[in-house]
């Protein structure tokens, strides 16, 4: 019998403790797909490397060179989400014929190509590449995710502390932009890979040296960013992660341990933190001001403005791309809600409640099973954090945003009618 924790071993479901099942190693081609989706993975938040003449990132063209290996090893499947599949294409569907509808009756036809055409990438392809998955393969991915992100934090970090110079990184306020090259999509990036990171320690999956080391850096680079966003997104998703879990002890911990960092930030907090942090959003902690926490101000404009326009795009949107070119401000409103309400109908509004939908279906269907409660509490935490984020931002089509979202749900799916947690275990809960 080959050891616990030898190569080659993966417990099964239902066998009794201390029995281990050796299952066949991968074949080279399923170890070739599995490393180019890796890469997919690691590279998705890195905005920076793409190229100009259309969107297309260097994770796109691993997630291409993956799809012909993933379709030759027979690992294709027409039904991605599992049950929830029908909801999460429908939905998709619903999105791409509101914004094409919207294109070629009041916009630009060709721009409607380019932009469904991005979107199905990120809501068709990038299912068909990380779900339907193993679940130690799911939980692999998700710890790469987690790694990126911490590379992410630290070149943003060695930039702010030691790069003199403009640079592109940075913005000219002093916000971190990193990789992602966006402040506050990079800011709920990092906020979601501190919870993916949270719940890959709560479940016993990375060890405590590791996550020792990662939650500084993340939290290090969130800070960076300067934004209350990413901050609130941090603290909501944290306390949902454990107290959706079932795990009181682990809640309280979580809620004292922020609660002491909360008052230790407004009572000190310009002694030690970024002076990024401490202009943006430590004012507006202290004063209580909402109005002091960024471009507060500057969005609510543009969300007004945006209501009124929807008002008469109900039936047939304006087409993608096209709400800068009516709007006072000449910038698109970043609420994808009323975006996509403006730029392509009802019907693609209620397409992005189906996809938000889908994603709570797959997390109700495994917290049915009480060993995945943990791999559904992942799922359904991320896709309301993901909701959230979709308040902040004008589209949603970046693979960066696929990515987190999509290998949150193939947490449950990958424990639907398995009754194991993730890697074929059952997760519990541990600090």
């Amino acid at each position: 019998m080959i050891a616990a924790g030898a190569p080659g071993w993966r417990p099964r479901a239902g066998m009794p403790p201390g029995v281990r099942a050796v299952q066949p190693a991968r074949a080279p081609s399923e170890r070739l797909e599995f490393a180019l989706v890796a890469l997919a993975v690691l590279f998705s938040p890195v905005n920076y490397l793409r190229l100009d003449a259309v969107y297309f990132t260097l994770a796109d063209g691993f997630m291409l060179i993956a799809l012909p290996v993933l379709i030759a090893n027979r690992r294709f499947s027409l039904q991605p989400l599992g049950p929830s599949s029908p909801l999460w294409l429908g939905a998709t569907l619903m999105i791409a014929t509101g914004l094409m509808l919207g294109s070629m009756i009041n916009g630009d036809p060709v721009a409607g190509v380019t932009g469904v055409a991005q979107y199905i990438f990120s809501l068709v392809l990038v299912p068909l590449l990380l779900v339907n998955r193993p679940r130690d393969e799911v939980v692999q991915l998700i710890a790469v995710f987690v790694l990126s992100m911490v590379l992410v934090a630290l070149h943003g970090a060695w930039l702010v502390n030691f790069h003199e110079g403009p640079t592109p990184f940075i913005a000219g306020n002093g916000r971190l932009r990193s990789l992602v090259e966006r402040s506050n999509e990079c800011a709920s990036l990092m906020a979601l890979a501190i919870v993916f990171l949270l719940w890959l320690r709560f479940t016993r999956w990375l060890p405590v040296w590791a996550f020792a080391i990662a939650l500084p850096v993340l939290g290090y680079g969130l800070l960076l960013t300067g934004s209350n966003t990413g901050l609130l997104l941090t603290i909501a998703g944290s306390l949902a992660l454990a107290f959706l879990s079932g795990s009181m002890r682990i809640g309280l911990i979580l809620l004292l341990s922020g609660a002491a960092a909360l008052a230790v930030t407004i009572l000190w907090g310009e002694l030690f933190l970024p002076d990024v942090f401490v202009r943006r959003v430590l004012g507006a902690l202290q004063s209580g001001d909402i109005a002091e926490a960024g471009t507060f101000e500057g969005r609510l404009l543009l969300m007004r403005e945006a209501e009124r326009i929807a008002n008469d795009t109900i039936l047939i949107g304006l087409g993608v791309d096209e709400y800068r070119t009516v709007s006072a401000y000449n910038n698109p409103v970043h609420n994808v809600y009323l975006l996509v309400l403006a730029e392509g109908g009802l019907m693609a509004l209620m397409g992005l409640g189906g996809l938000l939908l889908a994603g709570l279906h797959a997390g109700w269907l495994a917290m049915r099973q009480p060993d995945s409660r943990w791999s559904a509490t992942l799922t359904l935490t991320v896709v309301v954090m993901v909701a959230l984020c979709l308040t902040g931002i004008p589209h949603f089509y970046a693979r960066f945003w696929a990515v987190p979202w999509i290998l949150a749900i193939a947490a449950s799916t990958a424990g639907i009618g398995t009754g194991t947690g993730a890697g074929g275990r059952a997760l519990q809960p541990q600090v």
